[in-house]
């Protein structure tokens, strides 16, 4: 990552907590930027212009669905992502429900790769969900 916009490597970040959070979280914005987003934009076909809502609907949906898709092969490690020469990264999803107060009541670590992360996206889209 030698491009200007890209973060700074890890050996680089911050020593101050808040400060190294967000440089995790630049890593974060620019790995969605580059793996997710940017797959969503080529997916749509500027010479195939909608000629009705339901068109740019259904354009809007798919490039939607792909821009998804693409984050959650993102939290299942399917790319290539490094923080600079020396340092690779990962990313985690968790569940955390949490009481009426406030209180964390339990915390389910999802991804990575503990199961088929995408399942519960396509099965609700596909009406499917129960």
């Amino acid at each position: 990552m030698t491009d200007l916009s890209a973060p700074r490597p890890y050996d680089r970040w911050s020593t101050n907590p808040i400060d190294r959070a967000e440089d995790a979280a630049y890593i974060f914005g620019y790995d969605l930027m580059r793996y997710c987003r940017a797959e969503a934009l080529r997916s749509v076909d500027p010479a195939k212009l909608p000629k009705n809502a339901e068109e740019f609907q259904s354009q809007i949906s798919a490039a939607v669905d792909l821009a998804l898709n693409g984050v959650m092969d993102l939290l299942e490690g399917l790319f290539p992502m490094d923080a600079g020469p020396n340092h690779k990264v990962s990313y985690a999803l968790s569940v955390c429900v949490v009481d009426a107060a406030g209180t964390t009541t339990e915390r389910i670590d999802i991804s990575p790769c503990l199961l088929d992360l995408p399942i519960g996206y396509w099965k609700w889209k596909d009406g499917l969900f129960r």
